[in-house]
């Protein structure tokens, strides 16, 4: 079923770093589950790693939602709160901007609904990293 979208998505989430922290020290199960071996790398390479990895999450999860705003009326195409978010990668540009790299599921949806480019954006502030996506 095509839901081609002719509009775009949206999405911001805000994550509390030390819940970042608390998840990556109590297993490393959430980490491998969720970031790639680029992102795992870039992230403890960084200062504040529990801070990048917050970052990285808040991206994935804005990116959901950009993709889940695209189309009010799609089915439902996600596979769950429990789903890897490995298949949406963020990678760094040579100007240090972060870069949406979508593969397998997340590439399935993005083309379902006519998306062709994601962008994101992250910040930190305190004790909060926050991103924000647009689809499109």
């Amino acid at each position: 079923v095509s839901t081609q979208s002719t509009g775009r998505g949206i999405g911001v989430d805000a994550q509390l770093i030390s819940e970042i922290d608390m998840r990556l020290t109590t297993s490393n199960e959430f980490m491998t589950r969720n970031f790639t071996t680029g992102e795992i790398n870039y992230c403890q390479s960084a200062p504040d790693p529990s801070s990048s990895f917050a970052g990285r999450w808040a991206a994935k999860e804005a990116v959901i939602k950009a993709l889940s705003s695209c189309d009010e009326n799609a089915q439902k195409l996600w596979k769950g709160s429990g789903a890897s978010l490995k298949d949406i990668e963020i990678v760094p540009t040579p100007s240090g901007a972060p870069k949406v790299i979508l593969s397998d599921h997340a590439k399935e949806v993005a083309t379902v609904l006519g998306i062709s480019k994601v962008k994101v954006t992250i910040s930190h502030s305190g004790e909060y990293a926050v991103a924000q996506a647009i689809a499109r």
